[in-house]
């Protein structure tokens, strides 16, 4: 206690009743006066502007080292620090010095183009708000024309780009009700890092009502707890760790363990509790403060609930903190003297000017104790954006002619990435004549957030204007902005679209690829060894998954993307309409589903009822349950082309009753405009007709033939591909009970499922399968007690599937774990696999739609007829920045060209054209 009474008292003599600042500002070249130049003090809402004479005042309660900055449009910023040293007033002089470099803001403004538009969009992000930050629609940088970029290429080090403005940036913070004046200093932008600092002035807006006045203190409130300053008062001044903060310390050497996803199971194990009065606070002579650190430090924010993917059991926002020399120093506000002594993770990493407050902010005490509002759970339209995905797809070739095959790639993207594991496992397409009316529709599974497909167009497709629509039943709940949308040309055969191509744009950073192959010859084809290499700017391997195209230049020329992923990456910076509502009306699918209405043969029968629905001779079945209105809906089926779908309600006795009818899940409205392409028709400069159609390469016959599947083993997880998460012998003989296996792999034994799989839905145990014997549709305990009827030293090894569990139809709806013994012994089904349909509705209902895939291997027997397109693969993986594969190549080919459009695997948009000449 006398340490903390001896803090406080050095903390309250160092505030000052009141001191004051005076001084005069110059113009350095003639000595004279400067009139109306800005003065103020760093980082608060203390300024003002120097009178006819270049004088100035400033009054407030400072701390005891502060910069003062001056500054006058067209001359150089000067900015001094001072100290006051227990003195009540200081006197301090600027002689600015005239901007020779100056540009006006016309010149500026001409000298924007595409490469500084891409540019400034990541300046903001970086510099203004996260993307996901509900703050960033509400700040806004007034002049951004006055913002230059600069690559630096370095000698020794890293290279990097430098952003500066030679004008102060005007920024308009809506959300906590600031103007800002930033004085960019420094911005450097590396691929994985970044860093700014410049002088910052605030001045309060004026609210427009009370009403908004009290959301500006509630809202700077809420910031100013979450912030590294509160932390640092509350260590200074040791405050109970229930008001905001609690301290773990991080144990490296503990770390290299196998981590669990729970935090009470690492408690005591990687991270220890710290109370703030074992932490060394010392005052310094010069008023300010050290603080020590143990070592890396884990913060948790009790008040700030927060999406939080470390710790399945921790629903609050968590930061590291850690001081390379194993301290810091910060004034008596909080304030870090040497942003450089702390390096910061997590939730306070993600502060930004959007989140910044003055420091002469201080919060009253009602707002310090109330409950600050949660901004992104409890926020309808945070909370609704989180919940958004939308399908981006590309084609094969960029136009096309009637009867050929367009082969589709693409990926559904995500407001938050976290929760694809819960969306939606469907994706639907539609090709729309000029009129907007569907001529055609495919259905094509979502497995891992990628999708691939075809579309066959008919051999009497009128050529014209046409346009491809891809959407998920979910996505329909947020409107048409949340609609892929793209045109889908059908070319005269004969003729190749024209249009104007624009001009390709480098930025700094950008991802670079490289090509380089061998060609050999074979009797039916030339075998291409081709070799993509992925390269960040700084000439690093880095890996990447993304869709591949080649085709013959001769024939495909060149065309305007209207659907570039990039460009569709811009949709997740969009915030829903406000007139989108919170209902939502259209669940989400893991499979195909059905909806009807069931209709009881007697009023006196409830309308709530199990509705058991079974696919074929027992393929797949499950029930679900009717609401108030006799409504239901079942998704999880897993099926191709059509299959007979058996539905009836049933009685206490098991016997079917009542009546059912299924409804079409319809179409989202036609699109308020419909997209074009704006081109000229051109011949092609050779009669010979080539098109793209799987069955003119190979023989359905011979490509069956030629990619026929081994058998599957007992090993190779009884034939249902590889699971999402395995555990082996090796990481089971560390667990103590098989419960215990399953919550490190991601379980929820309280609520019996994985994470965040299957977003608002009531759903029942996961099926298990034990030595490849299934045992669907268990009660919540028989799981548990068959799991626990099992030790880890007889488990050969455990895979559990989530997002790919859309093969196991209803069944796998909640997820699946598959268990092999070491006896491995297959225990059998005793039930019988005929289905007893009476008393059923039969329906028939199309499943995901059939198509061929590009065919890769053509027989080295048969001759390979020239084609468009000569190589497709919507799923390329680079392996250690490098992607390797072997093309046949027909023969007569001279030009080739290479389109890759993907994703880094930390999240950066690429999209390269390469032409190759044989």
């Amino acid at each position: 206690m006398r340490i903390l009474f001896l803090i406080l008292l050095l903390f309250s003599a160092k505030i000052l009743a009141s001191q004051t600042i005076r001084g005069t500002v110059f113009e350095k070249e003639s000595g004279l006066p400067l009139p109306f130049a800005n003065v103020f003090v760093n980082n608060t809402t203390l300024g003002a502007a120097s009178d006819e004479k270049g004088r100035f005042t400033l009054t407030g309660s400072f701390p005891n080292e502060i910069e003062i900055v001056a500054s006058f449009v067209g001359y150089v910023t000067e900015v001094k620090t001072v100290s006051f040293e227990n003195k009540n007033e200081i006197k301090v002089d600027f002689e600015l010095a005239f901007q020779e470099s100056s540009l006006s803001e016309v010149e500026l403004k001409a000298k924007r183009d595409k490469a500084w538009e891409r540019e400034f969009r990541r300046f903001e992000e970086v510099f203004l708000a996260v993307p996901d930050d509900p703050y960033k629609y509400q700040i806004e940088i007034q002049n951004p024309w006055v913002v230059e970029f600069e690559n630096i290429k370095q000698k020794r080090g890293q290279n990097y780009l430098r952003a500066s403005a030679q004008e102060p940036l005007k920024i308009i913070n809506r959300a906590l009700g600031y103007r800002i004046d930033y004085y960019l200093q420094d911005y450097r932008l590396i691929r994985n890092g970044s860093r700014f600092y410049g002088q910052v002035f605030f001045e309060p807006l004026n609210p427009k009502d009370a009403e908004e006045s009290q959301d500006w203190e509630e809202a700077r409130a809420a910031n100013y707890q979450g912030s590294i300053r509160s932390l640092n008062q509350s260590i200074l001044l040791n405050t109970p760790d229930s008001v905001a903060f609690k301290l773990y310390q991080v144990l490296p050497e503990r770390m290299d363990r196998r981590r669990t996803n729970e935090f009470y199971e690492e408690l005591d194990q990687s991270i220890l509790a710290v109370s703030k009065d074992s932490l060394l606070r010392r005052p310094l002579e010069n008023g300010n403060f050290r603080i020590f650190l143990p070592g890396k430090m884990e913060i948790h924010h009790l008040d700030k609930p927060w999406p939080n993917q470390y710790y399945q059991d921790v629903y609050h926002a968590l930061s590291w903190i850690e001081a390379p020399l194993g301290f810091y120093d910060i004034d008596r506000r909080g304030v870090l003297i040497n942003p450089t002594q702390l390096m910061l993770s997590g939730y306070l990493s993600r502060q930004r000017v959007a989140r910044a407050l003055p420091l002469d902010f201080v919060p009253e005490d009602q707002l310090l104790v109330q409950k600050p509002q949660n901004e992104i759970l409890n926020n309808p339209s945070s909370k609704l954006n989180r919940l958004r995905e939308k399908a981006w797809i590309t084609t094969s070739k960029p136009y096309f002619y009637p009867g050929e095959t367009a082969w589709l790639g693409g990926r559904i993207l995500y407001h938050e990435p976290t929760l694809k594991d819960s969306l939606s496992r469907v994706v639907y397409v539609d090709l729309l004549d000029s009129k907007a009316e569907v001529i055609q529709s495919a259905t094509f599974p979502i497995q891992e957030g990628k999708l691939s497909g075809a579309l066959v167009l008919s051999e009497d497709l009128k050529p014209g204007d046409y346009a491809l629509r891809a959407y998920t039943h979910w996505s329909r709940n947020f409107g048409q902005l949340d609609e892929f949308l793209t045109p889908f040309v059908v070319m005269e055969p004969g003729y190749f679209p024209t249009a104007d191509l624009p001009d390709p744009v480098e930025y700094f950073g950008e991802i670079q690829v490289s090509s380089s192959y061998t060609l050999r010859d074979s009797l039916s084809y030339r075998l291409m060894d081709l070799e993509l290499a992925l390269k960040d700017g700084f000439d690093n391997p880095i890996d990447g998954e993304f869709i591949l195209s080649l085709t013959d230049a001769e024939y495909v020329r060149e065309f305007p993307q209207m659907n570039s992923l990039e460009q569709a990456m811009d949709w997740l910076d969009t915030a829903l309409p406000e007139d989108v509502g919170a209902e939502l009306s259209h669940p989400v699918e893991y499979g195909i589903s059905i909806q009807g209405q069931f209709i009881p043969d007697k009023k006196r029968r409830p309308l709530i009822n199990p509705i058991t629905i079974v696919r074929g001779d027992l393929e797949d079945y499950g029930q679900v349950d009717t609401d108030s209105s006799g409504r239901f809906w079942a998704t999880g089926l897993y099926f191709k082309d059509t299959a007979q779908i058996a539905v009836a309600a049933m009685d206490s006795k098991r016997k079917p009753y009542g009546s059912v009818t299924l409804d079409s899940l319809g179409k989202p409205d036609p699109p308020s405009e419909f997209p074009r392409m704006h081109y000229q028709k051109a011949p092609l400069p050779t009669d010979e007709d080539i098109f793209d159609a799987a069955g003119d390469y190979i023989l359905l016959e011979e490509f069956v033939k030629e990619a026929k599947k081994e058998v599957a083993k007992e090993s190779d997880w009884y034939g249902y591909g590889e699971p999402d998460r395995v555990m082996t012998e090796d990481q089971l003989a560390m667990s103590l009970n098989m419960m215990t296996v399953l919550t490190r792999m991601g379980f929820n034994s309280n609520s019996l499922k994985f994470g965040n799989y299957s977003y608002g839905e009531r759903t029942g145990a996961p099926l298990l399968i034990i030595d490849g014997s299934k045992f669907p549709f268990l009660e919540n305990q028989e799981f548990v007690d068959m799991i626990n009827s099992y030790v880890p030293k007889e488990i050969k090894s455990v895979g559990i599937y989530t997002f790919g569990a859309g093969v196991f139809g209803m069944a796998g709806y909640s997820g699946v774990v598959i268990l092999e013994t070491k006896r491995s012994e297959r225990i059998r089904e005793e039930r019988s696999r005929n289905f007893n349909s009476k008393g059923f509705q039969l329906f028939d209902v199309l499943g995901f739609t059939e198509f061929e895939e590009f065919p890769k291997n053509p027989p080295a027997d048969q001759y390979l007829k020239k084609k468009p397109t000569i190589f497709w693969e919507p799923e390329a993986l680079t392996e250690d920045g490098v992607f390797k594969v072997l093309v046949k190549v027909p023969y007569g080919v001279r030009q080739l060209r290479i389109r890759i459009e993907g994703l880094t695997l930390d999240g950066e948009v690429f999209n390269k054209k390469i032409e190759l000449t044989f």
